[in-house]
C-alpha cells in the first residue's frame, strides 16, 4: 500500500458531487450485491432523499480526488441513520472509512442527536469491525428494511463508554505480549520455579481459565441486575485443564485468541449495563465495570510473573 500524496480532507456535499456519490456507492453494491431500485433512486437523487429531509452528505478528498462518502439520514428528532458509506477501492487501507464515520458522527453530535443506527451485511467484515470499534453494537434487525442487510447496529451518542478503553488496552497488551511469549522455549515454559509455584505454562493456562469464567460473567451480568455466580477454584482448574502437559505454543495461541475475542465482548457491552451488580462466590456485590477493569489488571499481573513486563 503506497502512502497518500495528500492529506485526507472531509468536505460537504455540493450538487456537482452527486456523480461521485453514485459512483462510489454503485461500485461496492455491484461488487458484493445487486443494485436495488431504491438504490438507483437515492443515488441519483440524494438532494431529494437525504438533504431535503434534513440529512447530510460528506465526502473524503485526497488532493483533487473524491475518494469516499457517507450520509446521515434523519429518522426522527433525536435519531438518524448512517448510510451510503463508500470508499474508492484504490484508496482503501488508509482509514478513510474511519475518518468519514468519525466525521458524520461528530456532525450528528453537533446536531444534538442521541442515537445513530446503520444497516449492513456480515459479509463486509472489515466494515463491521470498524463500526464496532467506533462504538456501534448489534441490535435486532427488522424484516424488509433492506434486502441485502442482515445486521443492524446502533450507537448511543450520549453514553460514556469507559469499557472501550479497557477493550483497546486488552488488545494492546495481548499484541505486545504474544511475540515475547513465543520466544520462550518449551523447556523454560514448563519449569516450576519452586515446588509450590506454577510454571509459565500453568500461569498462562490460568489466564485462559480466567478468560473462560469471565466471559460468562460479562455476558450473563448484562441480563441480570444482581447476578449471583459461583467462583472457581484456580488450582483445581489448572490441574484439571492439564496445562502443564500441553504444548506451550498451543497454550499461548489459545490465550491470545480468547482475549482478542473478549476485547470484542467487552466493547459490545451496553454502557447502561456497566453498573449491573455481580456477587461472585457470595462476596459483596461489585459492578460489571469493576469486573471488566479487574480482569485486565489480573491479566497484566500474571504476565509479569512470566517476566512479560508491559
Amino acid at each position: 500500500m503506497e502512502p497518500l500524496n495528500h492529506e485526507v480532507r472531509l468536505i460537504d456535499y455540493i450538487p456537482a458531487y452527486q456523480v461521485h456519490f453514485e459512483r462510489l456507492n454503485r461500485w461496492w453494491i455491484e461488487k458484493y450485491f445487486t443494485v436495488e431500485p431504491v438504490d438507483v433512486d437515492v443515488l441519483g437523487n440524494p438532494d431529494k432523499h437525504i438533504l431535503a429531509k434534513g440529512g447530510d452528505i460528506i465526502f473524503a478528498a485526497v488532493g483533487e480526488n473524491i475518494v469516499g462518502t457517507v450520509a446521515l439520514k434523519p429518522i426522527d428528532a433525536v435519531s438518524a441513520e448512517m448510510t451510503k458509506m463508500a470508499v474508492d477501492e484504490a484508496y482503501q487501507g488508509h482509514k478513510i472509512g474511519w475518518k468519514l464515520a468519525k466525521g458524520i458522527l461528530d456532525l450528528a453530535r453537533k446536531k444534538g442527536l442521541e442515537k445513530v443506527i446503520l444497516y449492513s451485511n456480515t459479509r463486509l467484515a472489515p466494515a463491521i469491525t470498524m463500526y464496532q470499534k467506533l462504538g456501534f453494537r448489534e441490535i435486532p434487525v427488522e424484516e424488509g428494511r433492506y434486502v441485502r442487510s442482515d445486521i443492524k447496529m446502533e450507537i448511543i451518542l450520549a453514553e460514556e463508554n469507559p469499557h472501550y478503553i479497557i477493550a483497546e488496552e486488552l488488545l494492546k497488551t495481548v499484541n505486545a505480549a504474544l511475540p515475547l511469549l513465543r520466544e520462550m522455549s518449551e523447556m523454560t515454559a514448563a519449569e516450576r520455579f519452586s515446588r509450590y509455584k506454577w510454571s509459565p505454562k500453568e500461569i498462562v493456562g490460568h489466564l485462559i481459565d480466567s478468560a473462560i469464567n469471565n466471559n460468562v460473567r460479562f455476558i450473563r451480568s448484562q441480563q441480570i441486575s444482581l447476578l449471583e455466580i459461583p467462583g472457581y477454584t484456580q488450582e483445581f482448574w489448572v490441574k484439571g485443564q492439564a496445562w502443564q502437559l500441553s504444548s506451550w505454543q498451543e497454550i499461548i495461541e489459545l490465550w491470545a485468541v480468547m482475549n482478542r475475542h473478549l476485547a470484542l465482548t467487552i466493547r459490545a457491552i451496553p454502557a447502561g449495563a456497566l453498573n449491573n451488580l455481580i456477587s461472585i462466590n457470595e462476596k459483596e456485590p461489585v459492578t460489571l465495570q469493576y469486573v471488566v477493569t479487574d480482569y485486565l489488571h489480573h491479566l497484566k499481573h500474571h504476565l509479569s510473573q512470566v517476566k512479560i513486563i508491559l
